[in-house]
């Protein structure tokens, strides 16, 4: 093995999530799960890396009972 540094760039591995929690929380969104001021404010915890994971933004919109119907 030749490979020098890490496997994966630390910012595509940012992005790739990124991407996928603005998805689910679009999803949300569209769906009226969650009303526009929440989806704002957990857009801005997703873009200050709050969340590692799809499965954690669930856990904490669980947790404070986010989710509206």
């Amino acid at each position: 093995g030749k490979r020098k540094g890490p496997r994966f760039d630390e910012k595509e591995l940012w992005v790739a999530r990124i991407r996928a929690l603005r998805k689910f929380l679009r999803k949300l969104k569209s769906r009226r799960k969650i009303s526009p001021k929440t989806y704002r404010r957990l857009y801005r915890l997703a873009k200050g890396g709050y969340f590692r994971s799809v499965s954690h933004l669930k856990a904490y919109i669980e947790e404070h009972k986010l989710m509206e119907r």
